[in-house]
């Protein structure tokens, strides 16, 4: 797989994971109000924003590589 292609599924993947987090945190904000557990719901959720960290890590690390390669 080339370069550009790896580097927009883990774009890609990343803001899944950002989207995901942000609707999980709400759900939990629903579920504080209604009184119910969201301990679980809220750590799923800071899951997928370490997951997108990630993600987005790797993509730096990877331009960095590549023009190292070049020079």
């Amino acid at each position: 797989m080339n370069e550009s292609l790896k580097i927009k599924v883990r774009l890609g993947i990343g803001l899944v994971f950002i989207l995901g987090a942000i609707g999980t945190f709400i759900f939990g904000w629903m579920e504080r109000s209604a009184g119910n557990s969201f301990n679980n719901i809220w750590m799923l959720a800071i899951i997928m924003l370490l997951g997108a960290m990630v993600q987005l890590q790797k993509i730096g690390g990877g331009e960095n590589k590549i023009q190292d390669k070049e020079e």
